[in-house]
């Protein structure tokens, strides 16, 4: 009973080196298939609720329909379940590396338990909403908080600009739908979008490699979110005045 034992932990044991291994060279790289598939998931949920509801294309149900509401609470359950599923893997990916010493953690990790991940969840939640309800970009609510929680500024960044890839594309086919999307315009604004990010992430690189410190990102942010807050509800106020 005793070598039964013994043999069923060596290879519980070597199933999680084996898994061990395997998330160490998922993270060399942004190529993380499992999270991805999450991520998009959610996107297509989005996209999906965008099309069937609200009356703004030809496959939509009426507002307050029937179907329309079951859209709704399809699309909420869905959005649930995969925030479950994303947490729990998250939380057991923490948990394993935390039996091999901390293996690919560093302090500034959010560790998803406790407190921690039910900050992080109402966070997420409450920054989500106020960018939708009050038209802010995503990033100039999800780095602020992120810094708050002690992630470090290159790493808040770049989160909340790949957090923004979603929310962007979910509001341009919403308004593409919906016939309000200036396809001129948002081609002008996507170009020299991409030329700024481009530039502003090759000079804080070089930045980083000289003098090693991240205060200039710091500093950044807190000037776009100045700029945001102040900016955002005057050119409100002219709009409604017209």
């Amino acid at each position: 009973m005793e070598k039964a034992t013994d043999a069923d932990k060596k290879e519980e044991m070597k199933n999680e080196i084996k898994r061990m291994k395997s998330i160490v060279h998922s993270e060399l790289s942004h190529a993380q298939f499992v999270k991805q598939v999450i991520n998009f998931s959610c996107l297509a949920f989005l996209l999906t609720m965008s099309v069937f509801r609200g009356g703004k294309s030809k496959f939509s149900f009426k507002k307050c329909s029937t179907g329309d509401w079951s859209i709704e609470a399809a699309f909420l359950i869905g959005c649930f379940c995969i925030v479950w599923l994303a947490c729990r893997i998250v939380a057991s990916e923490q948990a394993l590396k935390e039996r091999f010493n901390d293996i690919n953690l560093v302090d500034s990790d959010l560790r998803f338990k406790g407190k921690t991940l039910r900050t992080t969840q109402w966070l997420a939640f409450l920054g989500g909403w106020v960018a939708g309800a009050l038209g802010l970009g995503g990033g100039s609510i999800y780095n602020p908080l992120l810094l708050t929680m002690g992630v470090p500024p290159k790493v808040s960044s770049a989160t909340g600009l790949y957090l923004v890839t979603f929310s962007k594309i979910s509001a341009c086919t919403i308004y593409f739908l919906s016939g309000e999307l200036n396809v001129e315009y948002a081609v002008w604004i996507a170009c020299w979008s991409t030329v700024g990010s481009i530039l502003g992430l090759y000079s804080t690189n070089i930045y980083m490699r000289k003098y090693g410190r991240q205060s200039i990102i710091v500093a950044f942010l807190t000037f776009v979110l100045g700029i945001s807050v102040i900016g955002i509800p005057i050119f409100g106020y002219f709009d409604l005045k017209k």
